[in-house]
Order: C-alpha cells, then structure tokens, then sequence
C-alpha cells in the first residue's frame, strides 16, 4: 500500500516587532486619528513615507484575511469540534476496539498529517487524530503551552467523547514530548509507545543552539503568515501534492493562527523541560517504537545552518539510542530512506511500528 502523509517540525519564539523600524512604524500607526490635522501629519514628511511602507504590509494583510475567509467555507473540518472548557478542539474518529490508538501530530503538524495512517489503523481498532489548540481547525489559546497543559488538554478532549484507555500513542518530532510526558504521567493509560525520530526531555536540554536558531526562523514565519507571503511563496512545497491534499494542507499549514499556536508552545519549553524532568520514568517494560531518521539535512526545518545541523546530528542519533533502551520492549528502527519527516516519507515504516506495538499491547 502507498500512505502518504506529512510532518513539520518547526517551532517559534517571539516575532521581532518588538525592535527597530517596526517598532517605530507602529507606533505611528498608533497615533493617527481621524482628523484632518493628525492625518495630514501622518502623509507629510516622514509620517508620509510610513504610510506608503504600510501599503504593502495592509495589502498582504488584506490578502491573507480574504484566504482565510476562502478557505473556512472551502474545507469544514472532518471531525467534530468539541467544547473542552469555554473553547473547542478538533477531533478525528475512526473504527472501533481498543486499544486506541492516538496520534499526535509534529509541533507545526496537524490532524491531517495522519489520515492515511489513520485510515489503515481504523481498518483493526479506534484510531483518533486531534488538533492542539490554533492547529489545524481547533480554536486558538493565547496561554503558554507546556507539555502538561497539552496532555491536560488531550484527557479532557477524551473524556468529554468517553473514549477510555488504553491507549496506544504515537507521536513525532516535538509531538514525542507529549506523549512522552503522557506515558509516564499517567503509565496505568498507556500500552504502548511509537516515537517517530521524537524529540524527548533529555536531547531537548541539550540543543540550546538549535532551538534558538529555529526560532528566529519561525519569527519571520509568524510576519510572513500574517502578510499572506506563505500562501504565495509555498516553502514546503505543499502545493504541488495532489490538488485537494495540496491545497487543505497548504491552507493549515500556513494561517497565522497555526504560528501563533507553536509560539505559544515554544515559549513553554522551559517549563516543558521541568515537567520531563519531573515525571517518572517510562514503564520498564512498556512496548516501544523509536524511528529514526537515516538521511540527515533536514532536522531544523527548510535551509537549516548547515554547521548546526553537523553539530547536532551525533547528539540526536545517540539520544535515538538510548530513547528505544529505556523499555525491554522497546526497538530502534532506521529510516534509511527518511529525513525527519519519517511520517511523510516512509509511512509506511510507521504504520507498521504501530501494528507492531498494538500486537505487543494486546498480547500483555
């Protein structure tokens, strides 16, 4: 079978509004009023030259409104939009049985980067994909995100529907710290682990530099998104998938609110850290996948530092390593034909460590 599927793994800090010119412009734009003397200043002299800097920023502002509009009314969402506490998270159901199986999208994924996965999954047992909050078509959340607060999130989702354990989870690249942090909160849930080259606490505290770098990549990201300049530039090349999947991923993939949301949860890494540090560890003998990547260049996303990414790879591959050892049911894979991306890639290896751990769960 071929399973098509897609996995981002970007993440984001603060936008630079808060330094230099825009720092500036905004502040005029802040005091214009409407009369006639204060909007005569704001179009002479250096007010004047401002305005004219704004046509473009309103105009893509404009552009990325009107698509937005377009594109709600274009792909309502699939699942159901449940109340989880005064607003809703997106939750995508298929198949019966248990264990369920729950899949937990990349820290810039979405529900939609599992379905064909999902489709497989729901043909043996329940399988579900959910939105965090500002992904995909679940409702924004202004508040920090640490990994407890997403779990907490997750349980409340799943006991608002009566969807009970076990649960089978699976998760990639900074999806792995959710449920990683699940698994060992709350052990007596879970039957089984897939990490598909995940990141995990103890790699996450030891790559400083590679967090701070793709944060300021994902800062202009945020201005990008909200200009409209991500629709038009395509730089994942989502648009040249298949015309509906092209399109329905390009168009969650590249709203502002989706930036917004991975902002919201990198500025919690540091209380994230603290909550993995915190939690016990995995259940010794808890069956357990770990994926990882075979072709290197793409760890921190579209034009990654080069020398960065020389620097982190051997860190990244031996805490691959050891991730899969701290089970005596757990089993590293190599993806040799896979970037970080393993869930777009080689969906097919990720299906099958799912079948794998679903067999072990059932079999005790």
């Amino acid at each position: 079978m071929n399973v098509k599927s897609l996995d981002h793994s970007i993440s984001f800090r603060h936008p630079p509004f808060e330094e230099g010119w825009m720092k500036l412009l905004w502040g005029q734009l802040n005091r214009i009023r409407p009369d006639g003397e204060s909007l005569r200043r704001a179009l002479t002299g250096w007010g004047k030259m401002a305005m004219w800097g704004l046509v473009p920023i309103l105009a893509g502002v404009a552009y990325q409104a009107r698509v937005s509009a377009n594109n709600a009314r274009r792909y309502p969402a699939p699942g159901r939009l449940i109340d989880v506490g005064g607003r809703r998270l997106h939750l995508h159901v298929m198949g019966e049985g248990k264990p369920t199986v729950l899949l937990e999208a990349a820290g810039f994924g979405c529900s939609v980067d599992y379905l064909a996965i999902q489709s497989e999954i729901s043909k043996t047992t329940r399988a579900c994909t959910y939105d965090r909050a500002g992904m995909g078509w679940s409702d924004p959340c202004d508040a920090p995100r640490s990994v407890r607060a997403l779990v907490e999130d997750l349980r409340t989702l799943l006991r608002c529907v009566e969807i009970e354990p076990p649960y089978v989870l699976v998760g990639g690249s900074a999806g792995g710290l959710i449920i990683e942090f699940f698994a060992r909160t709350y052990p007596e849930e879970v039957v089984g682990l897939v990490l598909s080259d995940a990141l995990d606490g103890e790699v996450l505290a030891r790559l400083p530099r590679a967090s701070a770098h793709v944060m300021k990549m994902v800062s202009l990201g945020q201005i990008c998104a909200r200009l409209g300049v991500l629709h038009l530039l395509d730089p994942f090349s989502l648009k040249k998938l298949p015309l509906d999947e092209g399109s329905i991923r390009s168009v969650l993939t590249y709203r502002a609110a989706a930036w917004d949301a991975a902002r919201c949860f990198l500025k919690s890494l540091e209380r994230s850290e603290i909550d993995l540090r915190e939690a016990p560890p995995l259940r010794p003998d808890l069956p357990l996948r770990v994926l990882t990547h075979g072709l290197t260049g793409d760890l921190l996303g579209p034009r990654g530092d080069p020398e960065l990414l020389q620097e982190i790879e051997p860190i990244w591959q031996a805490q691959q390593a050891a991730l899969a050892q701290r089970s005596s049911k757990g089993k590293q894979i190599i993806a040799e034909k896979s970037g970080h991306r393993i869930i777009a890639q080689q969906p097919d290896l990720v299906l099958h460590a799912i079948q794998e751990v679903i067999e072990a769960a059932k079999q005790g």
